[in-house]
């Protein structure tokens, strides 16, 4: 009876994983008890009892659409929702990781939530760091905006450049072609600019850090950018470091196509890397399967010639 109430749970819940996903939150009757916020809970719920990823998946799909909403998004918070996301970017599925990322993206500006933010050494600033460099572009999205929205607090940013954020937000500015993450990048990039002014380009009394040039290269090319709010974070830094800082000086164009052309290379090598790596994880593997199906041919082989 236990189990069958189990599975019985995990299939409502479900079905409201899928009503969650497909209408606006705001749409819904707000009536005590029956709302919204009622789906919460279960869903929650869903991600630990799973059967499967698409559950898993659904669930936090269906999330990210309730969080949208600020009452919805204080009803997930307090219901301990952001472990249980935590916990769920363990999967193996980068969609089921993907959704969960997208969910905590929309939480990160809770009141509860931005203090766990405030140490570089904090899981969660590696977590959202780490993403920025995923190589799956959406969940790059999730994370560069949460970031954006967060960098508006100084000793939030100052963790995050500790963290090493500065690096995949970089390669963002100047490589990718992706104009949703161009203009998360450059925002985050004023953001810190604007706050964080001597953690950028070091103060007047030091040498500048080793990112400075990178990071003021990012600047110059998302002013060329064709992404207008791209464009317009990016200047807003650049006028903002001349009232600041008018002895910093931009690269001139030049050091800033030399800079694309390095991280471009050093792209690819961590990419034939990272192939070489996965494929020499496949082969033992593969010998393995092949011995245990030449074991089983064996075995089978032998009963064959028993008389």
């Amino acid at each position: 009876p236990q189990a069958v109430s189990l599975r019985f749970s995990i299939g409502a819940s479900q079905g409201v994983a899928q009503v969650a996903i497909s209408i606006n939150p705001v749409m819904y009757p707000r009536r005590l008890g029956s709302g919204p916020e009622s789906m919460v809970k279960p869903l929650l719920k869903l991600i630990d009892t799973a059967d499967n990823e698409l559950q898993q998946f659904e669930s936090c799909m269906a999330l990210c659409n309730l969080a949208t909403v600020e009452d919805l998004r204080e009803r997930i918070v307090s219901a301990s929702g952001w472990r249980t996301l935590q916990m769920t970017l363990a999967s193996d599925n980068e969609l089921v990781q993907r959704a969960a990322i997208e969910v905590m993206s929309n939480l990160v500006t809770h009141e509860d939530i931005l203090p766990r933010f405030l140490s570089a050494d904090s899981t969660d600033v590696k977590i959202f760091v780490g993403f920025c460099g995923s190589d799956d572009e959406k969940t790059q999205v999730a994370a560069t905006g949460a970031i954006a929205m967060i960098a508006g607090v100084p000793e939030i940013g100052a963790a995050l450049i500790a963290a090493g954020v500065l690096e995949p937000l970089i390669d963002l500015a100047l490589l990718t072609e992706n104009l949703e993450l161009s203009h998360r990048a450059a925002v985050a990039l004023e953001r810190f600019f604007s706050l964080n002014t001597d953690l950028m380009v070091g103060t007047q009394d030091k040498q500048m850090p080793e990112h400075a040039l990178t990071v003021l290269g990012a600047l110059v090319m998302l002013a060329k950018s064709t992404c207008e709010p791209a464009k317009k974070a990016a200047l807003t830094a650049i006028v903002h470091l001349s009232h600041e800082r008018p002895d910093i000086k931009l690269p001139p164009p030049d050091a800033v196509a030399q800079i694309v052309v390095k991280l471009k290379q050093e792209n690819e090598q961590r990419r034939a890397q990272e192939a070489a790596e996965a494929e020499a994880n496949t082969a033992p593997r593969a010998a393995s399967d092949a011995d245990a199906d030449a074991d089983a041919d064996a075995s089978t082989w032998s009963r064959e010639k028993q008389p």
